[in-house]
């Protein structure tokens, strides 16, 4: 999960610059890399043929999938691919960098532009509602952060809607008659190889790297548990001078761990707490607020100092809730173990690796018309009715693709 204290600051704007030529020139690159990589043998469609037949030319298409894995924007590049439709991605500005920014030239031939993530950045949300008013395709995940959680949907930002009615002002304004379109897109993963092995060396490893010992006829799912218990009490201890073993449930104690240290900090950086309804905007309402103190050369040393501990915190913080507590206890399936895995592995060692090749299946929802919505409401209000209905939407997308 990306961490702004080792990111730093956005250096500049990388815009999307698509090229036919490039994309074909790239496609087997691409597809190799969507294999080798992510491990995908597969990317089924659902209905691939039916898609864009109530779009009109000229109207703007915002796809808008759930997010549980760094393959995701992959997987819909080959989808693009398939319905023959160039698609534009608003993605973290961190992966434009890598190999001396060849990957984000390659990106930007592919439709990619940057997003500062840290705060409202104009220049993308300006670059996003252009695609849209130019009749063009662009997708963006709303739930904002990968958290390896195929089977549940974390509760949405309403900036993606916010965007798109943005959007569909303009064009009323400016082009009557024509529209923007959100989809609701659901992606599901499956795994094709039978994982058990690698799955049992990851948990062996990471027993040993706490030299925990295996609980005798442990099950993966209890071993896993029991790891991820143990870790939790030191993070505890780390932060708190005790454990709270005797205060509920896993799923009780990582959200008391994520709401005593976000409230804590909110109390004094930001004099109110909760900042926002949801951990995810008051993650993101902190760490703004944080990286402003810590980036300020102005500031002291020392205020920059307790500056930078608090992001670590407000890390952790997301980190401990993109955990449920319960997932693998509902369903151990050999999916949720393997998720819970590369979650534990890429917090630990900063990055993880599908254990498998798996099968990736992507489902369109019924396209929600904007032009339909209020011209006279509050775009906020809009806004916050659309995300309400496309969380809704993709929530029904994802049972149907299970």
């Amino acid at each position: 999960m990306w961490n702004a204290i080792v990111d730093g600051a956005m250096p500049r704007f990388w815009p999307p610059r698509p090229n036919r030529f490039w994309n074909a020139a790239l496609e087997p690159w691409r597809y190799w890399y969507l294999r080798r990589y992510y491990k995908i043998a597969e990317v089924a469609i659902d209905r691939p043929h039916e898609f864009g037949r109530q779009f009109a030319a000229g109207d703007g298409v915002l796809l808008a999938p759930n997010h549980s894995h760094d393959s995701d924007p992959h997987v819909m590049m080959q989808v693009g691919w398939r319905i023959g439709r160039q698609l534009h991605f608003m993605a973290a500005w961190q992966i434009f960098r890598p190999h001396l920014g060849l990957d984000g030239w390659i990106l930007q031939r592919m439709g990619a532009f940057s997003v500062d993530r840290e705060g409202c950045d104009r220049r993308a949300l300006k670059q996003g509602a252009e695609i849209l008013t130019t009749g063009r395709s662009l997708v963006v995940f709303p739930e904002g952060e990968v958290y390896r959680l195929n089977d549940r949907l974390t509760p949405l930002l309403d900036g993606v809607a916010f965007m798109a009615f943005s959007a569909q002002r303009e064009l009323t304004k400016t082009a009557p008659g024509r529209r923007v379109w959100i989809v609701p897109t659901a992606i599901r993963y499956r795994y094709v190889d039978d994982i058990r092995p690698k799955i049992e060396t990851a948990v062996a490893r990471l027993e040993h790297s706490l030299r925990l010992k295996t609980p005798r006829g442990a099950s993966l799912d209890q071993r896993i548990l029991h790891y991820g218990e143990f870790l939790l009490t030191i993070r505890e201890k780390e932060k708190f001078g005790r454990s709270f073993e005797t205060a509920g449930t896993l799923a009780e104690r990582l959200a008391l761990l994520t709401e005593s240290l976000l409230a804590r900090h909110e109390t004094e950086y930001l004099k109110k707490s909760p900042s926002a309804e949801t951990v995810a905007l008051r993650v993101k309402t902190l760490r703004r607020r944080l990286f402003e103190i810590w980036t300020d050369e102005a500031t002291g040393a020392e205020d920059r100092e307790q500056a930078r501990d608090a992001l670590d915190d407000v890390q952790l913080a997301l980190q401990a809730y993109s955990y449920p507590g319960n997932y693998l206890s509902e369903k151990p399936s050999i999916e949720r173990i393997a998720e819970t895995i590369e979650k534990l592995e890429e917090d630990l060692d900063g990055f993880a690796l599908p254990k498998g090749r798996r099968r990736a299946r992507v489902v369109f929802g019924e396209p929600i018309d904007l032009s339909q919505a209020d011209p006279t409401a509050r775009p906020r209000t809009v806004a916050a009715e659309t995300t309400d209905r496309l969380e809704g939407a993709i929530k029904e997308l994802m049972r149907e693709g299970a």
